[in-house]
Order: C-alpha cells, then sequence, then structure tokens
C-alpha cells in the first residue's frame, strides 16, 4: 500500500522555517464532497466494454497508435513507460505535437497495413489532434485505399457535435465515446489509459482496485489518516507561509521517469488560475518540475540544495525493484561495492540525497509503493488526483478548468484563418 514519509517535511533541521503536526488541519466535510469529483466515479465504472475493444484490437492489429495530446497522451505513455507489455502489440504514440519531422520519420517506419490509430479529442475539435487526422487518413488513403481507412482508425470523443465527429461519419469511423464529465488530466483511469492496459496485455481489475484504496483512505479528512491530504497541506502550508512555490516530483525508477511529465499536467492545470472562486485575482499555482533519481543528482541538486531556498521536493520509490542485479569484484579498491545490488545502490542513493537536503533546510518528503505494477501505478494516479483536489479547495480556485489555454487556442485559430475568429485576426495583425 501506498504510504508518504513527510518525516523530513516537518524536521527540525529546517530551522525556522519547519512545520509541525500541529499546522495540520482538519478540512470540513462539505468543502471537500467526493460525491462530486467526476474523475471518482471512473474507479467504480463497469469495464467490461473497455476489455471487449482491447481484445478486438489486440487480435487484428500489431501497432496500436494513440493519436492524442495533453490527458490523452500523457496517461498512456505513464503506463507504457511503467509496466510490461505482455501482449506483444506495439504501443506508440503521434499527435502530442505538430512538428512535420516527427511526423515524417513515424511514417516512414510504421507499417500502416499492421496498425490501427486512435485519434483521441474529447472536444473534437484539437487543432493538433484534427491536422494529424487528416495526415494519417490520406497515407491510409494513398497506401491502401479510402474503403480501408475505417479499418485503420477509431476515435475516441466526448462532445456530441464537432469537427471530429463529423469526419468519423465522412469516413465511416468506429466512435468510442469518452467521458464527457472529466477533464483530460483526470482521464487515466477511464477508456483513455484503461484501454492501453488491456492493450498491453495487463490487469485493468488491479489498477483500479489500487486507486479504490486511496480512496477509502482518503473518506478521513484528518491528515493523520488520509497520506493525499496530509501531502497537500504540506504543499500549501510551505507555499503560504515559506513561500516555497515550486513542487518537485522525484521518482528514483526510470519507469516511472513519464509519471513526473503526468503530474507536471495536472498541477499547472489544475492550480494555475488568476481568480478565486470568489471572482477575487490571486493569481494561485504552484510550479510543477519533472526530475529523475538518482540521474537528476547529477545536474540538478545542486540548485536544490544550494539555490534559492523556494522548492518543496518529493521522492517517489519501490520497496522492491523487480530485477535483483549484484556486482560481483574482486578489486581491492572498490571492495566496498562487492556483491552488492544496484537496488540497494539506488534507495541509498534516494536517502542519502533526502538527508543531504534536510540538512541544508530544504523540505523533502518521499512516497514509497510496494513496487511497480497496475496496483501501485492506479494508488499513484488517484493519489495525485485527490491532493490536486484539496489543493483547490485550499486555494479556494477552480481546479478543473483552465482558461488560460484557451486564449492561445483562440489566435491560432485566427492564425490559421478559421472561420469566425476574423476579429482575432485583426487584432494580431498589429503582431504579424
Amino acid at each position: 500500500m501506498l504510504r508518504y514519509d513527510y518525516t523530513n517535511m516537518l524536521s527540525p533541521q529546517i530551522k525556522d522555517l519547519s512545520l509541525s503536526k500541529g499546522d495540520f488541519f482538519k478540512l470540513e466535510r462539505e468543502s471537500i464532497n467526493k460525491d462530486k469529483l467526476t474523475f471518482r466515479n471512473l474507479i467504480y465504472s463497469n469495464v467490461e466494454e473497455i476489455k471487449s475493444i482491447g481484445e478486438e484490437i489486440r487480435k487484428k492489429y500489431k501497432n496500436y497508435v494513440i493519436v492524442g495530446i495533453g490527458g490523452s497522451d500523457l496517461g498512456s505513455r505513464t503506463i507504457v513507460n511503467a509496466l510490461e507489455n505482455k501482449s506483444g502489440v506495439n504501443i506508440l504514440f503521434i499527435g502530442s505535437n505538430t512538428d512535420p519531422d516527427e511526423l515524417d520519420s513515424f511514417f516512414n517506419n510504421i507499417s500502416l497495413e499492421d496498425s490501427v490509430f486512435n485519434i483521441i479529442s474529447k472536444s473534437g475539435e484539437t487543432i493538433e489532434i484534427i491536422a494529424n487526422f487528416l495526415y494519417i487518413e490520406s497515407q491510409i488513403e494513398k497506401q491502401m485505399g479510402r474503403d480501408k481507412v475505417e479499418d485503420h482508425i477509431i476515435i475516441t470523443t466526448s462532445e456530441p457535435k464537432s469537427t471530429i465527429r463529423d469526419l468519423a461519419s465522412e469516413y465511416n469511423i468506429q466512435i468510442i465515446e469518452g467521458i464527457s464529465n472529466v477533464g483530460d488530466r483526470f482521464s487515466v483511469l477511464s477508456i483513455i489509459g484503461l484501454l492501453t492496459v488491456d492493450i498491453m496485455g495487463l490487469n485493468i481489475d488491479n489498477m483500479i482496485k489500487g486507486a479504490q484504496e486511496i480512496d477509502e483512505q482518503t473518506n478521513s479528512l484528518d491528515p493523520e489518516y488520509n497520506d493525499a491530504l496530509a501531502f497537500s497541506q504540506l504543499q500549501y502550508l510551505y507555499f503560504s507561509k515559506m513561500k516555497k512555490n515550486i513542487s518537485v516530483l522525484m521518482p528514483y525508477s526510470k519507469r516511472l521517469e513519464r509519471f513526473g511529465f503526468w503530474y507536471r499536467q495536472l498541477w499547472a492545470e489544475s492550480l494555475g488560475k488568476k481568480l478565486s472562486l470568489d471572482n477575487k485575482e490571486i493569481y494561485a499555482g504552484i510550479t510543477p518540475i519533472a526530475s529523475l533519481g538518482s540521474t537528476d543528482q547529477h545536474s540538478q541538486i545542486q540548485l536544490y540544495n544550494e539555490g534559492p531556498n523556494d522548492k518543496v521536493i518529493t521522492f517517489i520509490i519501490p520497496d522492491h525493484f523487480d530485477s535483483n542485479i549484484k556486482i560481483k569484484t574482486n578489486l581491492s579498491e572498490v571492495s566496498y561495492l562487492d556483491n552488492v545490488s544496484f537496488e540497494d545502490i539506488i534507495k541509498k542513493e534516494r536517502l542519502a540525497t533526502s538527508i543531504s537536503l534536510m540538512e541544508n533546510s530544504r523540505t523533502n518528503g518521499t512516497i514509497f509503493i510496494d513496487r511497480i505494477n497496475e496496483n501501485s501505478l492506479g494508488e499513484l494516479f488517484f493519489f495525485f488526483e485527490m491532493a490536486v483536489s484539496y489543493l483547490g479547495v485550499m486555494f479556494n480556485i477552480n481546479t478543473f478548468n483552465q482558461p488560460g489555454v484557451e486564449k492561445g487556442k483562440e489566435y491560432m485559430y485566427a492564425l490559421l484563418s478559421k472561420p469566425g475568429f476574423e476579429k482575432e485576426k485583426e487584432k494580431l495583425s498589429k503582431y504579424t
């Protein structure tokens, strides 16, 4: 079971920046109604349809290509990075960028005949996804004919009327109904991420079970018994009392490197808000940084230890690694490494880094998981989804919208001369 050790967050060695358990506070139950958290409903939904779609894809294709951006992409990338693919179906990604070189390279190295593309766009209007769809369709039509497009593309979307639905109708493409009332960054435990798990030949039920175990813990609104709440309160208290406005997530496992990027979107889009719920300008937000142990001990820890004291650092490490590799040596200069496992080295590296930070009054805590599997990944996803929801309550913001993204989209449409954005294009003329 996931556990959060915040000993070094409360250590007297943090000197005058230290908090204590006395700074923790209980939330009022009405301030965080879990029944209104739409992402929570996902972990109690029926997953049989997901398993059915996954089985069909495994039987028919060698390559499953996810065409998504943001939450439609990052969650599945995290899953593929963390878990062993047992099905033999290659899970590939395109669409999170409009880099022409990346696109050209991708299509020079894939057999379209062996591939199915899942075009994912909740709104059905995401410009990057529509552009990629049009190119993918053209390549399929060019190589195999228009009548084969429906065999090699599926579309996952939520809005009942959209450009992507019109395109699906045009080419007679199967539509998978997404989740309309859950934002993309909270969608990893929906069909968006769980389909990836199933296509990999892994156990959806175990991932859901891990999330449910964290959900059970969050029935308590006392941080003493609710690790996600303790985590969020410490983040908030250090921000509000000591102006620590940077949150570093540093897993000590290469398999969790992509988790840092998923977390980065969750934190940034959920917490970076100009207005409070009572419409006051507050410019809330904690800047997320994705780091990796032990790699970034040699690129970032110097800054964390001796630079501005504006960060809260969180490590993640498994209690057990899957591989047991030991060093054997007869050399006297390195005899201290004889019969030492790499698991022991990486654990001691995390501990040593944690202590060095503490001695420099740098706050840090550690999330421990049993081992990296479907269950623990479900725990981690839901832990952070709940933690950011608690933080939204503390900041008094709407955790689930993203108005700061929309203006950039409008200007992009204007620059591309999309009908309906003439005023924006005129406004931009002075810059272009």
